[in-house]
């Protein structure tokens, strides 16, 4: 409307004034030849000047666009370095920070939990250390961020400060084994700590991170209204310059052209003709040549092109404007056609959407659902439209929860969380719920939006997993993780009574064997029945449990003596009594038990349990289906058990261990023909220890491989000496243990060990026993095997004490059986073992097998033996276990002399 009246009463100008610019003003002619007369008869602006100050105009135009352009690029870097530097590096060192706190607090969790003096040790030295770290951390944190956050800081170190001294106190307690008090300061003082803590570092990180937001949103808006200012600057300057193209060449066009025509017309005779005069160059002066025409048709043509000039500029203006408004409604009606197909998008994904999906207005009243919720609560939506969500309340939700949704929406905050809702049905059901409010554009609460998804399926899953973690799979009994948990409870119960608990250790006797020979369906169907008779034989109250295997825990609490659980052990013992019906056979399994007495026998979980397996050990030892209660004397034992342990770890790097070689010689021409290994250690601590003090030992912590690996190196390397030496027949015999036989690491020792001292494998002899066999026969077969294969030789050691041993000569490959000492010992006066003893050297040498007698001492022994065509004899009669230099001039004496002068002599010769 405003271009429309400006054009009209510019119209209305130009036809008042009409007569007058037609018909001109006296000495008009004059006038206007004078005004451009040249002054002093220079030019003021020529076109020379005019084109430099066109070009000068351009240059000054892309200069600006550039600066303008180098300057957004440089201020856009700059906010973003500052961004980075202020909010994303101090963000990054909040979550280090969390991360250390988080893995402090679990170390710091799992250090009562810890068995074991060494572990607690080595556990107190992680939290130590992690404290280090984290103490570090924060000091470098608090200075960089002091200045922007100086409460947060300062509560952040001193609940550090305060958290520090606590967890200073729990190792100090756990490093003095009083895990109770270990515990009572993690949970009642360090736990509230590490919750400020957490909280500290959430509301530090919740911090930066909005002032990130609001410090990338502001950067984002300043770029955008500098990428406006140079979008505008650069039309502007377009503009500029194509207008003052267009004009200069319009008005050099036209002059020319009018200077053009008026000399045809003067050529043809018109002299009447005016042209327009303007300027003040070279044109200028032509064109003053004609101002001797006359005025008055001068002034009319004049006027005349004026109006034309100024109606084609408006006609031109007003259809841009038109054109501008088109375009502009063109695109309003696109937008909104893409508004409303987005709008039909989101409805029918809100209402397809697979989670529940309801909105409320402030009060809580519902105005929408989708069908999802309909599904899941069984409620039409007619039922539900102006009602309250509270109708799906099943009143097992506590009302806490609903205090704090509540109290968290109508502070304009999101909540979510886990409801236990109430279907139409009556049944109930699990919703992960997620509140927000929704604001109107003055800010205010209008509705509220809840997503909800339906979570009972998973719920279920959870518990079925939790019970899969705390149950043993097998008798559905807790398992150990459980059975420590209700022993801990068990134990604060009795410390708050002042009463007693017992824990039971329980191991089935000759278990392992009927598992191992009747198969371990037989073995599971045994423990499941062994399961409910234990449950039967205990009170309500007790709790009973597998540890794994044939193991058992009873926790029996509430005693005032330990005379209380007498009833529970004689029910125990009855009901083992009988034997179990599996499989249309009996088999009787009796228990051993073992008792340790709280506060008594121990104070923590660990303490207890290690005691009571201790005492049960000692329960087998007294001859099994019994029970013993745990007393100092165990506990003496287990204490030079680990003294021993700790000594051995470093036994081969001290030099300790030595190798003796006791002789094994053939009972006709009684020369040695190999010697066997035997394993020595001279500790600087205990002295002279003997392999039945620490073999176990070593067996039960591992160091047996290392060692045994150890004794066969060294072995290997001397009688290869000795064969070198002259004594080429010479064999040699090392004993192996069960635990050597895990994997193929023996394997490859002997095979590494063979290469290295180029020792024959012909003449190296492994002996092991039967219990080796019994613990993993399929591993054992195959790698008996594997070794028979390579041409080493195998003895079955101590024969005649196991439960299958003549099954086990036939199944593998032995090629030597040696009979125990203790058939031998006797065999001059008992009958028995004389009969033993000669079955076992012709069964052996029926199979195939060269037999060697054990622990001969006696010339009756030798002679006897040698009636029954015994092969290889070994005693302390031919040598007792010696030093390598000691048995090298054993062999020497013999090398010519035979040992038979042992018929005529109390000694051997050699």
């Amino acid at each position: 409307m405003g271009s429309n009246s400006l054009a009209s009463s510019d119209l209305r100008v130009l036809i008042l004034n009409w007569p007058r610019l037609c018909l001109g003003e006296p000495n008009q002619h004059k006038n206007f030849h004078q005004e451009y007369e040249p002054v002093n008869g220079t030019r003021r602006f020529t076109f020379q000047n005019k084109l430099f100050a066109g070009f000068g105009l351009m240059a000054l135009l892309l200069v600006t666009l550039i600066f303008i352009g180098s300057r957004i690029i440089q201020e856009a870097s700059f906010q973003l370095t500052q961004i980075f530097h202020t909010e994303v590096q101090p963000l990054a060192k909040v979550n280090r920070l969390q991360s250390q706190i988080n893995r402090l607090q679990l170390k710091e969790i799992n250090l009562p939990r810890v068995e074991g003096y060494f572990a607690v040790v080595s556990e107190i030295d992680l939290i130590h250390s992690e404290m280090g770290s984290f103490t570090r951390n924060l000091e470098k944190f608090e200075i960089e961020m002091k200045a922007l956050y100086p409460l947060q800081t300062q509560a952040l170190m001193l609940n550090w400060n305060q958290l520090k001294t606590n967890l200073l106190e729990v190792t100090k307690q756990a490093k003095s084994m009083n895990m109770v008090e270990a515990r009572r300061i993690s949970t009642h003082e360090s736990s509230t700590r590490f919750v400020n803590i957490s909280r500290t570092l959430q509301t530090m990180a919740e911090s930066i991170d909005a002032s990130s937001h609001k410090a990338n949103n502001l950067a984002i808006q300043a770029l955008e209204r500098r990428h406006r200012l140079f979008v505008m600057t650069a039309i502007a300057a377009v503009v500029i310059g194509s207008v003052s193209i267009f004009l200069f060449a319009r008005s050099l066009s036209r002059r020319v052209r009018d200077l053009r025509d008026a000399s045809r017309r003067i050529a043809d005779g018109e002299m009447d003709q005016t042209i327009e005069i303007s300027g003040d160059d070279e044109l200028t002066d032509l064109a003053v040549a004609f101002n001797t025409m006359k005025q008055q048709i001068k002034n009319r043509e004049t006027a005349l092109n004026q109006a034309r000039d100024f109606l084609e500029q408006r006609v031109h203006e007003r259809t841009l404007e038109l054109y501008n408004s088109a375009e502009h409604l063109t695109q309003e009606v696109e937008q909104r056609k893409k508004v409303q197909d987005s709008l039909r998008i989101l409805s029918q994904a809100v209402r397809q959407s697979p989670v529940s999906i309801v909105i409320t207005d402030s009060n809580g009243d519902i105005e929408y659902v989708n069908e999802a919720f309909t599904a899941i609560s069984g409620f039409r939506e007619n039922e539900v439209l102006g009602r309250n969500p509270r109708l799906l309340s099943s009143g097992e939700t506590p009302s806490a929860i609903f205090k704090k949704l509540w109290t968290a929406i109508l502070s304009g905050n999101e909540w979510e969380g886990e409801l236990y809702n109430r279907r139409k049905d009556g049944s109930l059901y699990w919703e992960y719920t997620h509140i927000s409010p929704v604001y109107n554009e003055e800010n205010q609460i209008t509705h509220f939006l809840a997503i909800k998804q339906d979570i009972t399926e998973r719920r279920q899953q959870e518990q079925k997993i939790l019970h899969q973690a705390q149950f043993d799979s097998l008798t559905d009994l807790p398992n150990r993780t459980l059975a420590m948990d209700r022993l801990s409870h068990t134990i604060a119960q009795a410390q708050r009574n002042d009463n007693k608990v017992i824990l039971m250790f329980i191991d089935l006797d000759n278990f392992k064997r009927i598992n191992d020979n009747l198969g371990h369906e037989v073995g599971d169907q045994l423990l499941i029945q062994a399961a409910k008779r234990l449950t039967h034989s205990v009170r309500q109250e007790d709790t009973v449990a597998r540890l794994g295997g044939d193991e058992f825990l009873i926790i029996a609490g509430g005693l005032t003596d330990r005379s209380d659980v007498d009833p529970i052990i004689n029910n125990i013992l009855k009901t083992f009594s009988s034997a179990f019906s599996i499989g249309g056979s009996e088999q009787v399994v009796t228990p051993s038990i073992g008792l340790a007495l709280f506060p008594d026998d121990g104070e923590t979980t660990s303490m207890l349990l290690r005691n009571a397996d201790l005492a049960m050990y000692q329960a087998k030892e007294d001859g099994r289906n019994t029970y013993h209660y745990f007393n100092r004397s165990i506990q003496e034992k287990m204490r030079e058990k680990l003294e021993l342990e700790s000594e051995l770890r470093h036994a081969l790097n001290n030099n300790e261990m030595q190798v003796q070689y006791q002789v094994i010689v053939d009972a006709n021409s009684r020369k040695p023909v190999s010697v066997e290994a035997l394993l020595r250690w001279h500790s600087n601590k205990f002295g002279l220890v003997m392999p039945d003090r620490f073999i176990d030992i070593a067996e039960q912590t591992g160091l047996i491989e290392p060692i045994g690996e150890w004794v066969i190196e060294t072995a290997c390397r001397q009688v290869k000496a000795w064969q070198d030496s002259g004594f080429s027949h010479l064999s040699l015999s090392v004993n192996v243990s069960p635990r050597q036989f895990r994997g193929n690491r023996l394997l490859t020792t002997i095979r590494n060990c063979l290469k290295r001292t180029h020792f024959p494998a012909a003449k190296l002899t492994l002996e092991m026993t039967e219990g080796l066999l019994i613990r993993n026969p399929p591993e054992a077969r195959q790698l008996l095997a594997e070794l028979d294969k390579q041409g080493i030789r195998l003895a079955m050691d101590d024969f005649g004490t196991g439960y299958s041993s003549l099954s086990y000569l036939k199944k593998y490959p032995f090629h030597i059986l040696k009979i125990d000492r203790s058939f031998i010992r006797d065999i001059i006066d008992d009958p028995d073992d004389r009969a033993l003893v000669s079955a076992a050297i012709r069964m052996g040498q029926g199979l195939g097998l060269r037999v060697v007698a054990e622990g001969v001492e006696s010339l009756e022994q030798v002679e006897l033996l040698s009636t029954m065509s015994c092969d290889l004899l070994q005693g302390h009669l031919f040598g007792k276990p010696q030093n390598p230099e000691d048995l090298k001039e054993l062999l020497a004496n013999c090398r010519n002399q035979s040992l038979k002068a042992l018929k005529q002599q109390d000694k051997p010769s050699c």
